[in-house]
């Protein structure tokens, strides 16, 4: 699949930029346009290809592979977006290479504007900042909130919808596990015969209101969204909680040990008002630890909770929708947009249960957490509406200073340096 859209993307642009108007290439019932991206239609049947580059440099002083060094990763992304009816689209993405690489692979089927059905593997519903496309995120990294706490995509089954002219739009789903985020990586030791253990699948819901959506007050009043968030699911027994780690790969917060329930919760305030954007969010999960205690007794949950606050304004006057379209791009007579952003926040990781001596033992109760708080300052440089150009700098702080990259270390300095392109 991932060759065949390789040759898809490079067969289209080809003929695209063949063409001696380069809007639109006939080939008998084919038609091959370029819409800011390769797009093929033929009958009812359209396809639109897209793609995502993105490389990064950075230097980290509490990066857990080199602390102070310099390194480059990169991203690569291919897929095609479609639809074969009005009611029917689809989309397949895949990430270029060899380990989990399928991205969003679903069908949408529109029944009514009140109800949609989507089947495949997608993003469950939960973090309004991990629902939203790498592209169009603010800041280089996304919140440790949307990185640990979310569930990420997984295979299921939602239904989605709005009501009262959107006002309230819901999404309720059932899923085959509880997503990429909380899946289970540590290597299993299993006796002859013994199956492997498996978390049994989840439910997700998600609702959010616009409550001013069509107000006859300020436009930017209208432009104000709440929502909030919940998921359910049951988590085998073993080292399967869920697991801190920071921006750059340090764990600061261990697996403990868990059996039973996990339940997470999520709020979210978005607002987004002319060339300015407010966005809030806080999470929580409770993770039951059954028959964890050395004599077989129940612990109290294992809770991880975070929150965060951003900011960011459009020095160069464009609307905040979603991603940043310039005005004045570069290559066509301008300087592109320029937008500074800034947010602060902070995750951490504890017990339930507050009295007592708190240990660091995955089976002690109380524990003793860990935290790690993060500010981070950026610039983003919008070229046109392909490139786009991401200046962050972060400070990271941790509560234990034998839990960090540099164990002693509490806090260090990261910058980052990230080039992206989209089609």
């Amino acid at each position: 699949m991932r060759t065949l859209c390789v040759l898809l993307v490079l067969g289209t642009t080809t003929q695209a930029f063949a063409q001696s108007t380069p809007e639109r290439a006939k080939l008998s019932v084919i038609e091959v346009r370029w819409r800011d991206q390769p797009s093929i239609t033929a009958g009812p049947l359209r396809l639109d290809v897209h793609a995502k580059v993105q490389a990064d440099m950075r230097r980290a002083d509490q990066d857990l592979d080199k602390a102070g060094g310099t390194y480059e990763t990169a991203l690569k992304r291919i897929g095609v977006e479609g639809k074969l009816t009005d009611r029917l689209t689809f989309e397949v993405e895949s990430e270029l290479r060899k380990q989990n690489p399928w991205k969003n692979v679903f069908v949408n089927v529109e029944i009514a504007n009140a109800l949609e059905i989507r089947a495949g593997k997608f993003k469950m519903p939960f973090s309004y900042e991990e629902l939203t496309g790498i592209v169009n995120i603010d800041f280089a990294y996304r919140s440790l909130l949307a990185q640990i706490i979310s569930p990420a995509r997984d295979i299921g089954v939602m239904a989605h919808g709005r009501f009262f002219r959107r006002v309230l739009n819901y999404q309720v789903g059932v899923f085959k596990h509880d997503g990429e985020n909380a899946r289970m990586r540590e290597p299993l030791f299993l006796l002859p015969g013994e199956e492997p253990l498996k978390s049994q699948r989840s439910i997700a819901a998600r609702v959010v209101v616009e409550p001013f959506r069509h107000s006859g007050g300020s436009r930017d009043l209208r432009r104000l969204s709440l929502g909030a968030a919940i998921t359910s699911s049951d988590v085998p027994d073993g080292l399967n909680s869920l697991r801190g780690r920071s921006l750059f790969g340090a764990e600061f917060a261990e697996r403990m040990y868990v059996s039973g329930a996990r339940r997470r919760i999520g709020t979210e305030a978005i607002w987004l008002p002319g060339p300015f954007s407010v966005k809030s969010e806080y999470a929580r999960s409770n993770e039951q630890r059954k028959h964890q205690g050395i004599s077989d007794d129940d612990l109290s949950d294992f809770v991880t909770s975070a929150w965060y606050l951003s900011g960011t304004w459009a020095i160069t006057g464009e609307q905040k929708e979603g991603n940043i379209e310039p005005r004045r791009p570069v290559f066509q007579g301008g300087f592109g947009a320029v937008e500074l952003a800034v947010r602060f926040e902070r995750i951490s990781f504890d017990s339930a249960a507050k009295e007592g001596t708190p240990f660091v033992n995955p089976r002690a109760d109380p524990l003793f957490g860990n935290t790690e708080s993060i500010f981070t300052v950026g610039v983003n440089w919008y070229l046109n509406k392909w490139g786009k150009v991401l200046v962050n700098g972060m400070r990271e702080a941790f509560e234990d200073p034998e839990r960090t990259a540099v164990p002693g270390r509490t806090s260090g300095w990261a910058a980052v340096l990230r080039l992206q392109f989209v089609m």
